[in-house]
């Protein structure tokens, strides 16, 4: 049998689809955003602030990660039409969905903190630790 020919290569090869062969690769620029001047005003918002200004940890870039869960579609439905419909006007709008869930979920927080811990913050759980999916 015959050996098969060795695999021509194609001078384009190595070439970038984007970039041009001579420019220099950029890398991507970590932007830190500070939101020390953007207020919370909510109940929630000012307990959290006040416990990061105890944390004693300033200058630390702000991490955002997602969190997440599980609903019936007509439970969503509902959540979604409460922020959705209250007016741009009124007081409590929050500037975005998440906004509205993350604002739900630290008022929740807040009442637990006070009704089962002296109003202090609960000990750090890893967010590996707590099971995912339902129960």
């Amino acid at each position: 049998m015959a050996q098969r020919p060795e695999r021509r290569k194609s001078a384009l090869g190595a070439a970038h689809p984007i970039e041009h062969q001579n420019s220099q690769p950029t890398t991507p620029e970590t932007t830190v955003v500070d939101e020390s001047h953007v207020l919370d005003t909510s109940a929630a918002g000012r307990g959290v602030v006040e416990r990061a200004a105890r944390s004693g940890q300033p200058g630390k870039p702000k991490v955002q990660p997602k969190g997440s869960f599980y609903a019936d579609e007509d439970v969503l439905e509902r959540i979604r039409a409460a922020w959705f419909h209250t007016p741009t006007t009124a007081a409590e709008r929050e500037a975005s969905f998440s906004d509205f869930l993350r604002e739900a979920a630290l008022d929740r927080m807040l009442k637990r903190e006070n009704t089962y811990n002296n109003g202090n913050p609960f000990p750090v759980v890893a967010s590996g630790k707590i099971a995912r999916g339902r129960r």
